[in-house]
């Protein structure tokens, strides 16, 4: 058993490196980094991408990316799930009053007499259904129209250079997480919405667009921004 984040810290110290520096060799932002280095893990998007970020960042500091996703495994194992079992409870039997078929007995024999008593009188002319109202031929039926907006087109990112580390976000910077992972060459990602916010750690390597219209003035030396 070892200290993972120390054990980082120290790879990365060693190489001479910043964590600005350490920023663009992954293409992960430099809180995450410090969250690896802290073992923070809590404040990573989740366990799995967790592992992920540990994996990408020991294997650019040149370290056995395995071994510490092993003992990350081991000091942080997966909770396991509790089984629910439902509770059994036996049905109470309904009892009925034993008034209640008498009464209805009663009821029976009352509908059947004054059926009986006004079977023979009159009820007065038969009623005539009123007629449908005529439609006239130079009056159009008015008919409404329910029309639908069309779909918004689709965010497609691609990674064509090389790997590159994307953040998508719902509608801006602090918008719903759509994703966070990084995209291997010859990957592609898409989003459905009308707006999404992009941070792209490697954006030389990518072509993102939203139908045709592709993304501009991405930066070729560093991380940029980019909203779709």
């Amino acid at each position: 058993m070892f200290e993972i984040g120390v054990s980082l810290a120290a790879a990365r110290r060693a190489r001479g490196l910043g964590l600005r520096d350490a920023e663009e060799l992954t293409c992960m932002r430099a809180k995450y980094l410090t969250a690896l280095e802290r073992e923070r893990f809590d404040e990573l998007p989740g366990r799995t991408y967790a592992r992920a970020f540990l994996r990408t960042y020991a294997a650019a500091l040149e370290l056995d990316a395995d071994r510490f996703v092993a003992e990350f495994d081991a000091q942080y194992p997966e909770p396991e799930e509790e089984e629910l079992v439902p509770e059994f409870r036996p049905r109470q039997p309904v009892r009925i009053p034993t008034s209640i078929p008498v009464l209805a007995a009663v009821a029976v024999a009352a509908i059947i007499a004054w059926s009986a008593w006004t079977s023979d009188r009159s009820l007065g002319p038969p009623v005539r259904a009123a007629a449908a109202p005529v439609v006239s031929a130079g009056v159009k039926a008015q008919t409404k129209v329910i029309t639908h907006p069309a779909p918004a087109k689709t965010v497609v990112v691609r990674a064509v250079g090389g790997p590159c580390w994307i953040e998508a976000r719902r509608g801006g910077e602090t918008g719903p997480l759509l994703a966070s992972r990084m995209l291997a060459r010859g990957e592609t990602i898409t989003f459905m919405a009308p707006s999404v916010w992009l941070r792209l750690g490697a954006p030389w390597n990518v072509v993102a667009r939203r139908g045709t219209h592709l993304a501009r003035g991405l930066s070729a030396t560093a991380p940029s921004n980019v909203t779709l």
